[in-house]
């Protein structure tokens, strides 16, 4: 039986990346011109939390790898299957046949990919899908069996998360019998498969078949044991309002950087990289005036890698003279340098709280190395901006690990 997608009824918003290939962290929405709106998140969830209305939908972020684009093409009406790369400008990589797959996926190091892909190719058409959609694959012929705490599971392991299930569950049991698991989260529309939008509030509703373990990535909370108690929503509101504070006082600074983007001194691209190195390598990232201090020194040491890097003597005295401007631009800048820093504290320790909380909700059992853990993260949607929680130590453990398939 054919599954289409359908969208009657419901108001369609599209992400304003036009394809899902990049997720921002919440905490790095502020450094795109949009302060106001990483708040706004905040908000809701503070409704949410505490029993109130909320706009926002929540999906589990699903540890799959690698990302697959599939369904029929608009025009050709065949079923492909392909990874992100089929919204390449240039040379898009669309797979209809198994000599698709070996034509884009020769050479060696790609074979793991390549016999992935032709598990979807086979399976994936059983699903009936009719329209175009996007997925984390969960595992083909890669399962494996444990026992934990007396228990037998069935496991698989994407990508640095193990996932563990009972063998013996309703859930188990399809996963044990499927070809593949997929979980499903986006779908696309579009005259072709290059100029398709992602429709980012559109249902999703694809049921397993016996060859396709088809994951559920809604987030819903029946049992409300995710709401706040009177203490953390205090807590809670406080890190709102102090962020809310910080980020007035540097508005004119972060309006500044995201106006010149890039090009003036590379400034907001170093700042996300900046802050995800500190959380990536499990660096302090509460002193304020620390962290703030510590920019300057890693903005110079960037730089200097670009000037190294450059071939001409000519990039290299623009990129010296980009450092030396940069520099001055921070010392310039200071204090608004802090409150940012300081809004970016906030609006994370608000974010981990948000995360504990879900977290709180039953779910499959996740590991990393072994090792119990918690799951991903979550992708939340408001307004047509999706934006992903992730827990800190899945970012450092996400670092250091081989991609199964890939191995």
């Amino acid at each position: 039986m054919a599954h289409p997608i359908s969208h009657k009824g419901y108001k369609m918003v599209y992400n304003r990346d036009m394809k899902n290939t990049h997720l921002e962290h919440l905490e790095d929405n502020i450094l795109n011109g949009s302060p106001e709106e990483t708040v706004d998140f905040l908000k809701s969830f503070g409704y949410m939390l505490t029993g109130k209305q909320s706009n926002l939908k929540i999906s589990t972020k699903w540890d799959g790898a690698p990302a697959i684009i599939c369904g029929i093409d608009p025009q050709t009406d065949r079923f492909f299957v392909g990874t992100k790369s089929v919204f390449n400008k240039f040379n898009p990589k669309v797979c209809y046949t198994e000599t698709d797959i070996d034509l884009y996926y020769f050479a060696p190091e790609d074979k793991g990919l390549a016999d992935k892909l032709k598990t979807c190719l086979k399976y994936l058409p059983t699903l009936g899908i009719r329209g175009m959609v996007q997925g984390d694959l969960l595992f083909t012929n890669d399962t494996r069996y444990a026992n934990l705490d007396g228990e037998r599971y069935i496991t698989f392991t994407p990508n640095a998360l193990t996932y563990a299930v009972p063998v013996d569950s309703l859930k188990g049991i399809s996963i044990t019998e499927a070809k593949l698991g997929i979980v499903f989260h986006t779908v696309y529309l579009g005259d072709t498969i290059q100029t398709a939008t992602a429709a980012v509030n559109a249902p999703l509703r694809i049921p397993s078949t016996a060859e396709c373990y088809v994951a559920d990535a809604n987030f819903v909370d029946e049992s409300g044991i995710c709401k706040f108690n009177v203490r953390d929503s205090a807590k809670y509101t406080a890190l709102i309002n102090r962020a809310t504070g910080s980020l007035k006082k540097s508005s004119k600074f972060l309006k500044l950087i995201h106006e010149y983007g890039t090009s003036k001194f590379l400034m907001a691209t170093l700042f996300k990289q900046y802050f995800n190195q500190r959380i990536r390598t499990g660096k302090n990232i509460v002193d304020t005036k620390r962290v703030a201090g510590d920019f300057a020194i890693f903005y110079s040491n960037k730089m200097e890698e670009e000037i190294r890097s450059k071939k001409t003597e000519t990039s290299k005295k623009r990129y010296r003279h980009m450092r030396e401007m940069g520099l001055r631009f921070i010392q310039q800048n200071e204090l608004e340098i802090y409150f940012v820093c300081a809004s970016y504290i906030s609006v994370r320790t608000a974010k981990s709280m948000v995360i504990k909380q879900l977290n709180k909700v039953d779910k499959i059992k996740t590991f990393v190395n072994n090792v119990p853990s918690q799951p991903e993260g979550y992708v939340v949607s408001y307004k047509g901006t999706n934006l992903k929680f992730i827990d800190d130590e899945f970012r450092q453990a996400n670092i250091t690990v081989v991609k199964s398939w890939a191995k």
